[in-house]
């Protein structure tokens, strides 16, 4: 369930039955209830991109 006026980045992998009540960073797995936020790798996108 996602509640509210959130944003979700690119790239996310949210669990079944998560309460989604907050902002979920790109490249992160979101699971519970409240959500939270179990793994977080914006660097490795960021760093593939800089590679092209």
């Amino acid at each position: 369930m996602i509640v509210g006026n959130i944003k979700i980045g690119d790239n996310v992998l949210i669990a079944p039955n998560s309460y989604v009540n907050c902002n979920v960073p790109p490249n992160s797995i979101v699971m519970g209830n409240p959500c939270i936020i179990k793994k977080c790798d914006t660097a490795t996108k960021d760093y593939i991109n800089n590679l092209v």
